[in-house]
């Protein structure tokens, strides 16, 4: 496992980057990317920017989102080194990683527990609130001084990550870090406007579908939300616009797993995981193929349907809880 210091020396060595984040990219990942690729530009560094189903709208403020391409867009050649980001494992940079040249070294920065450790060099940090932090590190490490575009990105990462602090997973070292960001430009307030309050009309009538959808079991400890296809083609949508509608499930008082299932334009179905008390979602994803934090996690199943996909998921749960319950 390589430290900061040890990817910042292995990065400076090279010229031709593709950076990537994860399929349903959220904060972090868009952050961590953005502030990485202009962080390597201001070295001079040629850098291609990709993540799997794109820019999020809410996220579309952040300096340099101009630059990411689609993954059709990825040639399979012209890169030197390829770094991956946030991401706990090659599943999730799909339609990417396909395109890898064989040999080709890949730098794998992601701070999930789940992480599968598939890089050539390998910067994983659970201790870190979010990837932004390690990628924070590996700048100062390259020399790289922090502008106010780098500071709105990296400041993005994190605050979303820590849902503005609020998380267990803030630690002095984040709110540190967020401090110099700050400094260096990052406006709390106005990131944190354009993340939860500059969204569609189109996006918030979506939510009212999916909140028509929210159950609690019977046992009142799960609750759970669905999200289909075609509302998403009915308002023009893409799937990545309702990244964190999982969290109003999670708010329910007694509720210690929020599950959303939606339905994915590839034919799979897409389930995002958030828990209070000490059940751990990131184990529940893992089983799946999925992974994350204890407190956030998801996966992606092959199931015909969202029923089958609830029936799948729901028999794990109970299974864990009967289990922690022993």
């Amino acid at each position: 496992m390589e430290s900061h210091e040890d990817i910042a020396r292995i990065l400076l060595r090279y010229h031709r980057f593709l950076i990537v984040a994860h399929v349903m990219p959220d904060g972090d990942a868009i952050g961590s990317m953005l502030g990485l690729g202009l962080g390597l530009q201001k070295k001079g560094r040629q850098v291609t920017l990709t993540c799997p189903g794109g820019v999020p709208e809410n996220l579309r403020f952040m300096p340099g989102s101009d630059q990411v391409i689609s993954p059709d867009e990825v040639r399979s050649d012209g890169y030197d080194i390829v770094v991956a980001l946030d991401s706990s494992d090659l599943g999730r940079i799909e339609g990417v990683y396909e395109k890898i040249p064989s040999g080709i070294p890949i730098v794998n920065i992601d701070h999930h527990m789940t992480n599968k450790g598939y890089g050539t060099y390998n910067y994983v940090d659970s201790a870190s609130a979010a990837t932004g932090e390690q990628v924070y590190r590996i700048l100062i490490a390259m020399d790289v001084r922090v502008d106010p575009d780098i500071a709105v990105s990296l400041f993005t990462a994190i605050a979303t990550d820590t849902g503005f602090f609020r998380f267990s997973n803030t630690t002095p070292t984040t709110l540190r870090i967020a401090a110099r960001l700050v400094e260096k430009g990052a406006d709390p307030s106005g990131i944190s406007e354009q993340v939860y309050e500059a969204r569609s009309l189109e996006n918030l009538k979506m939510l009212g579908r999916v909140l028509d959808t929210l159950q609690v079991d019977k046992s009142g400890k799960v609750a759970w939300m669905e999200v289909y296809s075609h509302w998403l083609s009915e308002l023009f949508l893409d799937e990545g616009q309702t990244e964190g509608f999982v969290n109003y499930a999670r708010m329910i008082k007694g509720i210690e797993v929020a599950l959303i299932f939606r339905e994915s334009a590839d034919g799979k179905i897409r389930i995002g995981m958030r828990s209070k008390g000490d059940f751990d979602v990131a184990a529940l994803a893992e089983t799946f193929g999925g992974g994350g934090h204890t407190r956030a996690a998801g996966c992606s199943l092959d199931s015909q349907s969202i029923s089958e996909a609830k029936e799948l998921v729901f028999e794990k749960v109970y299974e864990i809880m009967e289990l922690a319950g022993d």
